[in-house]
């Protein structure tokens, strides 16, 4: 019998197998209505026999994220998703046996990570109230820790870590000869960065994503920004061309045109502000901490709601975590597909 790594062999995955083509997707945080029409034409009219005939070049994006980030291009890599920037990370830094030191519940792909690279997740949780403290998360980082993950904003629940919280994370990290993750797939509905403390601290690596606001998720294409020599391990590890041309296309477009950016990010907060004040007179208990993603404490089970909304062609997120299990999740986008949502939502719901 051949080889099999063990940590590959039990890994657990999960995925969504029916096509999700059809409906409207309110369930994993894309963008429900994608790029603007005429925006999109225009770059598609780009892409010549010629363009898709070459290796994918980067140098025109990493330039223009350069320039828009004020960082130096060799403190980019750009990655395959958030996803890749992850393995990329655990392969690089991630030490067998060690601990991963993150938040719960959280984006499931740092347990899977954690899991395959043959290391244990230790996790702070939130409590009912969807607290957790500072001091549970340096009590977890000691001199067995390999990586800490924060997530700015954390999906689906949390308040934001304030930067002196992060200071102190990042400190007792650096002490225990630790990376230090933060994770920022959100940050342009979240507007709180902390990207330059990568410029104060060696041990500190900030992901990005194209996937949510930008609403290229089926590119997939995020980039890291660290310091040189993190930089410098990560491409050591990346493959050769691992971000396709239309992807690279579309982000240094979406970089060149930035009204693009300033309408996707007021589009989603009318629409996100629209549902909260439905949810609000009609009486519901709900969570947002900035993101394009609203919690509902529903008045039906969530599994009849998913059911029952599926039917209608519309995808929720629903939990299993005890502590979400009474909750749905919602993905934010326009008015009009807040509308469509809520029209239907109040139907099952409501009566």
């Amino acid at each position: 019998m051949y080889y099999i790594n063990p940590n590959i062999k039990n890994l657990y995955r999960t995925s969504y197998k029916e096509s999700r083509e059809s409906f409207l997707r309110l369930d994993m945080n894309e963008n429900p209505e994608g790029l603007p029409s005429d925006f999109f034409k225009k770059v598609l009219n780009e892409i010549t026999p010629e363009y898709l005939a070459m290796y994918p070049e980067t140098n025109t994006l990493v330039d223009r994220l350069s320039k828009m980030l004020n960082f130096n291009t060799d403190n980019i890599c750009l990655t395959n998703g958030s996803d890749d920037a992850m393995r990329l990370s655990f392969e690089v830094f991630g030490q067998s046996g060690k601990k991963v030191v993150s938040v719960s519940p959280s984006f499931e792909m740092y347990s899977v990570y954690a899991n395959m690279y043959g290391m244990k997740h230790c996790k702070v949780f939130y409590d009912e109230n969807f607290e957790v403290k500072v001091e549970d998360m340096l009590g977890l980082i000691d001199e067995d820790t390999s990586i800490v993950v924060i997530l700015n904003p954390n999906s689906p629940i949390g308040r934001n870590w304030t930067e002196n919280e992060v200071r102190m994370i990042i400190e007792k990290a650096r002490d225990n000869k630790a990376i230090v993750i933060i994770d920022e797939a959100y940050h342009y509905f979240y507007p709180k960065s902390f990207i330059n403390i990568c410029k104060e601290y060696d041990n500190v690596i900030i992901f990005r994503t194209f996937s949510k606001l930008f609403s290229i998720a089926g590119c997939r294409i995020g980039y890291i920004v660290s310091n040189n020599n993190i930089i410098n391990m990560i491409k050591n590890a990346s493959s050769t061309y691992s971000v396709n041309c239309f992807a690279i296309k579309i982000a240094e477009n979406l970089l060149k045109y930035p009204e693009i950016t300033k309408d996707l990010i007021n589009v989603e907060r009318q629409g996100r502000e629209y549902l909260l004040s439905k949810l609000k007179i009609n009486g519901y208990e709900f969570y947002n901490n900035g993101a394009n993603y609203i919690l509902i404490k529903s008045k039906k089970p969530p599994m009849e709601l998913f059911k029952e909304l599926k039917r209608r062609n519309i995808l929720i997120k629903t939990y299993s975590n005890p502590i979400l299990e009474k909750w749905i999740r919602i993905t934010t986008g326009s008015i009009d597909t807040m509308e469509k949502f809520w029209n239907e939502f109040k139907k099952v719901d409501l009566l």
